[in-house]
């Protein structure tokens, strides 16, 4: 609840940095935020616009298709040795094992650290004082309601008839009858209805005003006279309350303790990490002299390459410190690497070796099946472009359909969406054609991502009618079309910065 100096100047320099930076670099963020705020949300899609995206959007296409199986072709490829030292010898950047290197470091974590963090009693009361004040929990009200509603800007009419039927239900209940009952059977709050208009404990400021106001200047028991709200009218009961209240020391002892011990190993580990910097760059030849002034064990890693690799290769940071210049040529310790909340590693090169080309005996079965896959890819191209112009010049999808290496597919009013019935990837396509003439058709062929060749002939194009959208999907479909307006603006708004300004990329940077 208030602004502490001393722990914002000890979490700035945790981070390494300045007040005068950090602040510099908040006010930038902000102005930065407010300019693209300004821009994005002015974006806006006209009615007509949500009705032509609807209608390309729920666009229906009628096809036929058939997907030639490379797989099948595989059974007649051949491939000889002179082909696969032919293919080692052109792809030869293929077969290489990269450079690797195993890398001794040093781990400096707060999970380490809070085994030497003790809390004393006297510690813990002087904290326990200071925390009081945002300890006191607010006060609460339990309360029921019976809710008559209305629609928002009803008529006069409607609303004194919400309201007379409010008094009415208030009358019986001065009149003895059971308040919860009466919720269950009036109520139009469903949430609470079912157990007899019961809304639990709140706090202040939870409920609408008028409805707010009303709970927290009654007393336990009483019964309000009917509140209108932009909902309707309540009829409130108050049921009981709980006091603003500052737990005791027993209750909070446990929390408190932790925070302590967190504080105590922020504290601790910004300074041992400044120690393990200082005596890391003052011994670079070997990281024995930080562990001893640390007690930390220096450990050894798996091999990695410049892509990472398992435990502390899963860092990008320390991967591209290990394979920086410093480190891997001049074989110099690292600086700290900050890889997580209080969590810290120094490396060292321990062990390198040069990037070699792989044996061919080694990789010549990789060889063999991706020579089979490039010659099976090609036969199901060759045979589906056959195929293609058959269909052209006049043959029926029918006609083509005797191979047991082709699967043959109707397709009827499919949309964009992914259906189970038919090929993603086949459908996508077929919705990047254009639209064939009355009485007309469009044939394409195109190859698969998995090797296999489709064959396809549109019939057909509807669009959908936008005066069918539902309310809710036209609200809906116009947010997201907004949405996208809004990244383009941003998106052109950036580009023509970047063209217009001068940038310099220093080369150590890139």
């Amino acid at each position: 609840g208030s602004f502490s100096e001393e722990k914002y100047q000890r979490l700035i320099r945790q981070q390494g940095r300045l007040p005068a930076e950090f602040e510099y670099e908040t006010r930038r963020m902000l102005q930065t935020e407010q300019l693209l705020n300004g821009l994005s949300q002015t974006a806006f899609v006209t009615r007509e616009e949500v009705d032509r995206a609807y209608r390309l959007q729920e666009q229906k296409r009628d096809f036929t298709y058939l997907v030639i199986s490379s797989e099948a072709f595989k059974a007649n490829v051949d491939i000889s040795d002179e082909q696969i030292q032919q293919y080692y010898g052109q792809h030869s950047d293929k077969f290489v094992t990269p450079e690797r290197v195993r890398l001794a470091y040093l781990r400096l974590t707060g999970e380490v650290l809070s085994e030497n963090i003790q809390v004393d009693e006297e510690e813990l009361l002087a904290y326990y004082e200071e925390k009081k004040e945002s300890l006191l929990t607010q006060e609460q009200r339990q309360a029921s309601h019976i809710l008559i509603q209305h629609a928002a800007g009803a008529d006069k009419e409607t609303v004194n008839a919400a309201k007379a039927e409010a008094e009415d239900l208030l009358k019986k209940i001065r009149d003895g009858a059971d308040f919860a009952e009466l919720a269950r059977q009036h109520s139009d709050d469903p949430g609470s209805a079912e157990q007899g208009g019961d809304l639990g404990f709140f706090a202040r400021g939870a409920m609408v005003p008028e409805f707010d106001k009303t709970v927290f200047s009654m007393e336990v028991g009483e019964i309000s006279e009917p509140v209108h709200t932009q909902f309707g009218f309540h009829i409130i009961k108050l049921t009981d309350l709980r006091a603003a209240d500052i737990p005791e020391l027993e209750q909070v002892r446990e929390d408190l303790t932790a925070e302590l011990k967190q504080r105590g190993v922020s504290d601790l580990f910004y300074d041992q990490f400044e120690q393990l910097s200082d005596v890391s760059y003052e011994n670079p030849e070997s990281l024995d002299a930080a562990a001893d002034a640390l007690g930390l064990e220096v450990q050894t890693s798996d091999w990695l390459t410049a892509t990472g690799g398992p435990g502390i290769g899963e860092y990008p940071k320390v991967v591209a410190i290990a394979f920086s210049d410093d480190v891997l040529e001049a074989g110099n310790n690292s600086e700290p690497i900050e890889v997580g909340d209080n969590d810290a590693i120094v490396v060292r090169v321990a062990e390198r070796q040069a990037a070699q080309a792989t044996p061919m005996d080694a990789v010549r079965e990789q060889i063999v099946e991706e020579l089979v896959q490039q010659q099976a890819v090609e036969q199901a191209r060759s045979r589906g472009e056959e195929l293609l112009e058959q269909l052209k010049q006049g043959s029926s999808m029918e006609e083509l359909d005797k191979q047991d290496y082709i699967t043959s597919h109707k397709a009827e009013g499919v949309t964009r969406r992914a259906s189970a019935d038919h090929n993603a990837e086949v459908v996508r396509a077929v919705f990047k054609l254009g639209r064939p003439d009355d009485g007309a058709v469009i044939d394409k062929g195109f190859e698969l991502e998995n090797g296999d060749y489709a064959v396809v002939r549109l019939t057909g194009v509807s669009d959908a009618d936008p005066a069918s959208i539902a309310e809710a999907t036209r609200s809906q479909l116009e947010r997201g079309l907004e949405n996208i307006r809004r990244s383009v603006v941003i998106s052109t708004m950036t580009e023509e910065l970047r063209a217009r300004a001068d940038i310099v990329i220093p080369e150590e940077s890139e």
